[in-house]
Parts: C-alpha cells; sequence; structure tokens
C-alpha cells in the first residue's frame, strides 16, 4: 500500500503541487491523467523519492522480502534511462540481477520480458543502434524483468505501436489481478479506460480527484470525454 495524506511537492521549501491524499492498494490499475505541467511527473519522481515532499509524506507499506522495499519497484521514465553501452539483453538483465535475481532467474525472466516487448529479436544489438521506440521497449521490458509489486510508469506508451501498447497494458493487468499495483500517466485515455479500475487526475499542480474510474465517470461517457468536460469547467 502506498499512502499520501495531504501531501504538498516541491523543491526548496516551494510547494508546486498541493495537497494530494490517494492510497493505492495492491489489485489497483491507477491512471494518473493531467494536462501537460499539472503536476504528474513530480509526483511520479516524488514517489520513487527523487523529489522530497515539502510537507506531509508518503508511506509505504509493501510486503517485501527485500532488504530495500525500492527493489520491488518497477519504474519507468518518460526520458530513456538505459545502459547506452551494452546489448538490449544486457539492458534488461541488469533489471533482475541488480534486483536479486539469481543468474538463472534473471535470464529467464529477461527472455519473457524480451518476448512480451516483441525485441527478442534485437537481443545483442547495441542499444544506440536501435529506434526510440524500440529502446522505449527495451527499458519497460527492464523493469517488467524484476517482476516488482509496484509498477510506475510515466507515460510507457510514447513510441510505442498499438499493438505493443495492448500487450503491455494486458500483462501489467494480469499483475494487477494478481495483486500488483500500477500507476502509470499516458495520454490515451482509450487505453487507459480499457485496463484502468481507478483515476487520479491532476489539474493546475492540485488533485482533483481520486476514485474508482466507475465513480469519475458520468453515465454513457468516455474517459476521454469526462476529462475534456472536467478541463473545460476548470479553465471557465
Amino acid at each position: 500500500m502506498i499512502i499520501a495524506d495531504s501531501l504538498n511537492i516541491g523543491y526548496k521549501d516551494k510547494a508546486v503541487v498541493h495537497d494530494l491524499s490517494f492510497s493505492l492498494d495492491k489489485g489497483m490499475f491507477i491512471a494518473l491523467i493531467g494536462a501537460n505541467g499539472a503536476g504528474k511527473s513530480t509526483l511520479i519522481n516524488s514517489l520513487i523519492g527523487v523529489i522530497p515532499p515539502v510537507s506531509s509524506q508518503i508511506s509505504w507499506k509493501l510486503k517485501t522480502d527485500w532488504v530495500n522495499p525500492f527493489n520491488d519497484v518497477g519504474f519507468s521514465p518518460q526520458s530513456q534511462l538505459i545502459d547506452w553501452y551494452t546489448s538490449v539483453s544486457d539492458n534488461v538483465y541488469q533489471g533482475p540481477l541488480l534486483a536479486g535475481f539469481k543468474p538463472k532467474e534473471a535470464q529467464k525472466t529477461t527472455k519473457q520480458a524480451l518476448k512480451l516487448l516483441g525485441i527478442s529479436d534485437l537481443s545483442a544489438k547495441p542499444v544506440d543502434h536501435i529506434s526510440g521506440g524500440q529502446q522505449q521497449r527495451v527499458q519497460i521490458a527492464r523493469e517488467i524483468a524484476r517482476e516488482p509489486q509496484v509498477y510506475i510508469l510515466d507515460e510507457p506508451t510514447t513510441g510505442l505501436d498499438v499493438e505493443t501498447s495492448e500487450k503491455l497494458f494486458t500483462y501489467l493487468k494480469q499483475k494487477v489481478d494478481a495483486g500488483s499495483i500500477v500507476l502509470t500517466s499516458s495520454h490515451d485515455l482509450t487505453l487507459l479506460e480499457s485496463y484502468a479500475s481507478h483515476v487520479l487526475f491532476l489539474d493546475d499542480h492540485e488533485q482533483k480527484y481520486f476514485g474508482p474510474l466507475t465513480d469519475f465517470l458520468d453515465s454513457g461517457t468516455s474517459l476521454r470525454e469526462k476529462y475534456l468536460n472536467e478541463r473545460k469547467a476548470i479553465e471557465k
């Protein structure tokens, strides 16, 4: 479980994202939505410990065998965070190995992640010799190979084709059904609506809604329509 209560996030004691309160529990697939600059990436960076809270705190309550609980968190940022001097397979292999997997188990989960993201045929290639979309797949595959309890993904479908995006979200939904937590931002609201159980909606650096997707949607409206209607109401 990940809990925030009246959380303010910022820099040098100045809050830039205000009054966040939520409880993310196992079995939740959370769609983090909001316009560019709303504070989504700032929140994500605070969740993983890059940006400290200005006030209050984020409470992590994970059932984990790891000495460091963050070994059980898979994180994929918007910008590519990969080792540019190794091959595709070595990049992915580093994920489970650094998380404490034994070499044979790390090799197994690496192969599975490469297959899921459709990059098995690129295994031996240096990552600087593949496309940006393929590099995005490498980054996500590395986190999947670690088999974490919590997945925090910032715009994971950027650069991915429709088929790969669907495969990724189907896999994440299976992990959620098995008890994992997924928090992902994306501007593909149609895709999010098909998989998310909950919505965390930020606008103008503030939380506007957190709760079940079904409660957020008006009768007969899609997530995209509801989001656009909310944005129009806020801007008035």
